[in-house]
Order: C-alpha cells, then structure tokens, then sequence
C-alpha cells in the first residue's frame, strides 16, 4: 500500500540517485550558500519544498525561505520530523551538511512586495 510517507521517501531516493553528479560539485565549492544549495538539491529538498524554499503548493511542504526557522528548530525538524517529510539522521546529511543547507535557505533574499511590482499595480 502506497502512503504518502513512502512515496516520500521514493522520491527522495530516486532524487539522491539522479543528483548524485552533484556530491562532487557541493565538495568542491568554496561558497558556503552554493555548497549548501547543491547539498538541499542532493538530498532531494527542492521536490517538495521548492528549488528556492518556497514551499511545496501542491505537496504542502513548508516554506524554509527566506528567513527560515532559527538552526536548532530546523535541524530537529530535519531529524525527527512530524508526518511524511523522510527523516535525515546522521548516516545521511552530516552536521556540518545541514549547516550549509541552512544558511543556503538563510541566504535567499525576499521578493519584492507586491506594491512594487507593476504588473500587480
């Protein structure tokens, strides 16, 4: 039977297994948000909480960016999370990997308001 909690983590692993190209590339960047950018999409983050964070319309993921949670709320809902998010122990994101995913979110500026977009006027 197919919940939702492991199509989840289907597709969190199908993800690993078609970014897997992207290990090598978060190792050997230098930039600590780019390392952490190519880390979120590596463990499969962006298929339900958007390429940017934006959260998942669709999934119901959450919104991580920007301003996202302070470290230890985020880090505690990485490894013990509630409902169908796959949890991230250790043997999967290091520490120190969640750090640079989490200053990757931290480092996405806000759009603009809606005020200052013409379209919107």
């Amino acid at each position: 039977m197919s919940t939702p909690r492991n199509r989840a983590c289907w597709r969190a692993s199908v993800a690993a297994v078609l970014l897997g190209p992207l290990a090598a590339l978060a190792q050997g960047l230098s930039d600590e948000p780019e390392r952490g950018r190519a880390l979120y999409l590596l463990n499969g983050c962006h298929i339900c909480h958007g390429t940017v964070g934006q959260g998942g319309e669709r999934s119901g993921a959450p919104k991580l960016a920007p301003e996202p949670y302070p470290y230890d709320a985020f880090r505690a809902l990485v490894r013990t999370p509630r409902e169908a998010m796959p949890r991230f122990d250790l043997k999967y994101v290091s520490e120190e990997q969640l750090r640079l995913i989490h200053r990757f979110l931290a480092s996405i500026p806000p759009g603009p308001a809606a005020k200052d977009i013409p379209a919107l006027r």
